[in-house]
């Protein structure tokens, strides 16, 4: 299932990303209990949300590839608010390639 290889690639990586002062999160799109039960089983240090009508994957175009295939996602919004950066992928390992540049991006958002 790649969205809990994503969420246990963002866990291992977390004091990275806290250290870039960055704040995760994750959202799943199932209701509260299965979100709480996804976060206990990976052990996750940050929380994850539940989205049961997919609204949040609809508005950033997560929806399944081939009706079969559920993208998963990092977005990255900086202090203003705004997206500083968004990949979108069908394919984990895709995304586990790229973590380092992750830390780097968020490293290089100024602070306010």
């Amino acid at each position: 299932m790649q969205c809990r290889s994503h969420a246990a690639q963002l866990g291992r990586s977390y004091a990275s990303l806290k250290a870039a002062n960055c704040e995760v999160l994750v959202i799943l799109g199932d209701p509260l209990e299965k979100a709480v039960s996804y976060a206990a089983s990976l052990h996750l240090p940050f929380p994850v949300l539940a989205d049961p009508g997919r609204e949040v994957y609809r508005r950033y175009g997560l929806d399944k590839a081939l009706f079969v295939i559920q993208r998963t996602a990092s977005v990255v919004v900086d202090n203003a608010g705004q997206i500083a950066y968004i990949k979108s992928v069908t394919n984990p390992m895709e995304w586990l390639k790229d973590i380092q540049d992750l830390v780097q991006l968020v490293k290089s958002l100024p602070l306010k």
